[in-house]
């Protein structure tokens, strides 16, 4: 029997943006799944039928497996579910399958996974999910993609998660809605928010941190993927003087999932979360 975990994710900025060559700050967080691998007949169906098809076919393979998931992370969230269920499914099958634990091989496989559910992902999410802790993620072209994992521990620590309830459009709807909305300056202003995140972590600079987060969550507005329910519980932290933004995909017509907020007094209902969290890894063997 084979288990193995792996993390959900946030994105700190530069979702959507990403897709369009500019960077993203991404971490891993305190919300993990496992895979379990035994021996028995594969009953899996939908998504993990299709990542398991993916490494019998890598390794050329087809030895049947039964396969059971357990997990803590929220499905329709925009935390990551569907890039820690690749990532996972993937290493498990392949230390399973070959007894290979080759990270690498793990992201660049579940990124073929997370374009059949996507159609066209950055590839940002399972690399954070395979890494771990804090990445810089920029996709220069399909086969070149930039890939830092932040050289420091960030103290800056104050951030929430605030439930406004899954969204009625999936993360495959709201990348080509933006796909056919596209408004470049906001990009553009987007990457110099993700800039300036990147500097307020390494020099624990929370008055810019905030204020990068609100003039990023402005350009998110403006790719329209920010549905006005979410608008106003934003506008609601911002008056107390934090921050918060959507987090993946977004929502247009109700909720976003969860909203990402970094503010100084913890309230009713935020959840606490932390960032910076191990990747995938080998429970046992």
């Amino acid at each position: 029997m084979i288990t193995v975990s792996a993390p959900g994710k946030i994105h700190l900025m530069g979702e959507h943006a990403v897709v369009y060559g500019k960077p993203a700050i991404i971490a891993a967080i305190n919300k993990r799944l496992t895979v379990t691998i035994e021996e028995g007949k594969n009953t899996s169906v939908g998504y993990v039928a299709d990542i398991i098809k993916i490494v019998q076919k890598h390794f050329q393979i087809q030895k049947e497996f039964h396969i059971a998931i357990d997990s803590d992370i929220p499905q329709g969230y925009h935390l990551g579910s569907s890039a820690a269920v690749a990532v996972g499914v993937v290493a498990a099958a392949s230390y399973y399958l070959k007894k290979v634990w080759n990270p690498t091989l793990f992201n660049q496989l579940a990124y073929e996974a997370e374009k059949l559910k996507h159609g066209n992902p950055s590839g940002g999410d399972n690399t954070t999910v395979t890494m771990g802790g804090y990445i810089w993620y920029r996709k220069e072209l399909e086969f070149l993609k930039s890939i830092w994992q932040l050289p420091f521990k960030p103290k800056l620590n104050r951030f929430f998660l605030i439930d406004t309830g899954k969204p009625q459009e999936s993360t495959r709807d709201m990348v080509a809605y933006v796909a056919s909305h596209k408004k470049q300056e906001l990009f553009d202003v987007n990457e110099v928010q993700t800039k300036r995140i990147a500097v307020a972590l390494k020099e624990n600079d929370e008055k810019t941190l905030i204020d990068a987060m609100q003039k990023g969550e402005r350009t998110l507005e403006g790719m329209g993927v920010v549905s006005e329910k979410a608008k106003r519980i934003i506008r609601n932290i911002e008056d107390d003087g934090g921050a918060a933004k959507i987090l993946g995909g977004g929502g247009r017509k109700a909720g976003v999932g969860y909203l990402l907020c970094y503010t100084k007094q913890k309230q009713k209902g935020f959840i606490s979360i932390t960032l910076g969290e191990e990747g995938v890894r080998l429970e046992n063997r």
